[in-house]
């Protein structure tokens, strides 16, 4: 039986942004998106950090500071052919919400989360919903 790795399970349509960015622009960037973490890159797309939404509400009300002030930099990443166990044994022991993917030069290429992980759950525990529904549901329901 195949192995499944992070690239079966990762988004690859990343929103990041540099570490010169307020925070402001990061949280508009969240909330457009729709996401709970924002990895900062550098010019090269290589990941230096990570911004989660807990970073923004413990940064308080002073959103004209840039991300590189706020932003985490011990992050703990993987690659798109790391079996997927892998990363959500990170989530789990270090009680992270994603994990960034990243090419063996550090560039960004990709995220898994949480979210990925119980979407897995829920179709491996019988679910029967396409995750495309769920995730167009959920869309409905935040709009609501």
């Amino acid at each position: 039986m195949p192995v499944t790795t992070v690239a079966d399970l990762m988004s690859h349509e990343v929103v990041a942004l540099g570490p010169r960015h307020h925070l402001k622009r990061v949280a508009e960037e969240m909330r457009l998106s729709r996401i709970r973490h924002l990895p900062i890159v550098d010019k090269d797309n290589r990941l230096i950090g990570l911004i989660t939404q807990r970073d923004l509400l413990a940064a308080g009300d002073d959103l004209s500071r840039p991300a590189a002030e706020v932003m985490q930099r011990d992050v703990k990443s993987v690659q798109a052919s790391t079996p997927a166990y892998e990363a959500a044994y990170l989530i789990l022991r270090y009680e992270i919400g994603c994990v960034p993917v990243t090419a063996p030069n550090g560039e960004l290429i990709g995220i898994v989360t949480d979210t990925d992980f119980v979407r897995v759950a829920y179709s491996s525990l019988g679910g029967r919903v396409p995750a495309d529904e769920l995730e167009a549901e959920e869309r409905e329901a935040d709009n609501a």
